[in-house]
């Protein structure tokens, strides 16, 4: 155990000797020396001593030497607690800044400030392109130049024979459980298959230039009372490149009912069913603002085709369908849905 102990004291005193820096602590750097070789030769010594008593001795004396090498070592007219106070002052004239007293990079905020301007940019550069190649899109019907704009801005029509309304949407979402059918650009894209870049109060205006006859939202206190409305249909269409078997390149265009690309999560995985129920015309609520003006909700939410129930939507199922995320009813078909960001057109047909 003896052995032990000197063997840890040999180690400590050793660190001392080899302290980094210009200055090692006060006291024990003066003694190192002479109490290193004092301890090693001990120690070597006390291995052979088969005695406890002699070995206490010696290691009595090494403790002894220790402290008698410090105190003749020491600089006369030095006490430790000048040495100790003149090893601070050197400290103190190193002066070697911390990292947290180092002041900040002079240009660092403006550089910040700069790629956060040029993000931006990129951002709105895309969107830019995005929205001009979107107005090179023709509609996929059978007269597109016969169509009626409802909006110089926005891409939404009424067809001549007044019976449909057009927009146009792109895939955003092919995985994952569904709130909504459709909702509109920057709002939900997270739970919507389609996002469409129109206003709107614009889609509710179309409804009605159709002669569509608008219900009322769902009800959910004291009691629930589903969405009510004209039904409207909804037809998708879109067009896939492919080659032929010649090796040409061709265009087709498909046609699906919004339904198809649903799953009715009361379906197993393996034995997937489409959605079965439509949707209704219960245009989405009015409310008055603190400056006494009326605002229309979808407006505010993006919500355009709903498959929960959510006051804001302009169509809603006339079922009780729950926006809880542990009780959707509804998620997306994906072997049915064409890939993220494929132009579709959306045609709502009123069934009166």
């Amino acid at each position: 155990m003896i052995t032990e102990v000197i063997r840890t004291a040999t180690v400590h005193v050793s660190r001392y000797a080899l302290c980094i820096g210009p200055q090692p602590v006060q006291g024990l750097h003066y003694a190192t020396s002479p109490a290193l070789c004092v301890i090693i030769i001990l120690y070597f010594r006390l291995r052979k001593i088969p005695n406890i008593m002699p070995r206490l001795l010696c290691s009595l004396c090494l403790v002894l030497c220790v402290i008698g090498c410090v105190k003749t070592e020491m600089p006369s007219g030095e006490t430790p607690q000048s040495s100790d106070r003149r090893a601070e002052a050197d400290d103190a004239s190193i002066n070697i800044p911390s990292p947290l007293d180092l002041p900040p990079e002079a240009n660092e905020e403006a550089d910040l400030a700069a790629l956060r301007e040029k993000i931006l940019a990129e951002e709105h550069a895309k969107e830019l392109a995005l929205i001009e190649q979107e107005r090179q899109i023709i509609p996929f019907v059978d007269a597109p130049d016969e169509l009626i704009p409802l909006d110089p801005q926005d891409r939404i029509w009424i067809t001549s024979d007044r019976k449909h309304v057009v927009l146009l949407g792109r895939v955003v979402l092919r995985e994952g459980f569904l709130e909504l059918l459709a909702c509109r650009v920057g709002s939900k894209e997270h739970e919507s298959i389609l996002s469409v870049r129109v206003k709107p109060f614009l889609v509710h205006a179309g409804l009605l230039a159709v002669n569509a006859r608008q219900g009322q939202s769902a009800e959910f206190r004291p009691e629930f009372i589903p969405a009510s409305g004209d039904r409207i249909d909804i037809t998708l269409r879109w067009q896939v490149r492919s080659r032929s078997l010649s090796g040409e390149e061709e265009i087709v265009q498909h046609e699906s009912s919004a339904q198809d690309w649903i799953w009715d999560l009361s379906s197993p995985e393996h034995a997937k069913r489409p959605m079965t129920t439509h949707w209704v015309f219960s245009g989405s609520r009015t409310y008055q603002d603190a400056a006494g003006n009326h605002r229309y909700l979808a407006d505010e939410t993006g919500e355009l085709f709903g498959l929960s129930n959510f006051v804001g939507s302009i169509l809603d199922v006339p079922i009780e369908s729950s926006a809880d995320n542990t009780m959707l009813q509804f998620g997306c078909f994906t072997e049915r849905i064409p890939p993220i960001g494929t132009p579709v057109t959306i045609i709502l047909t009123p069934v009166n």
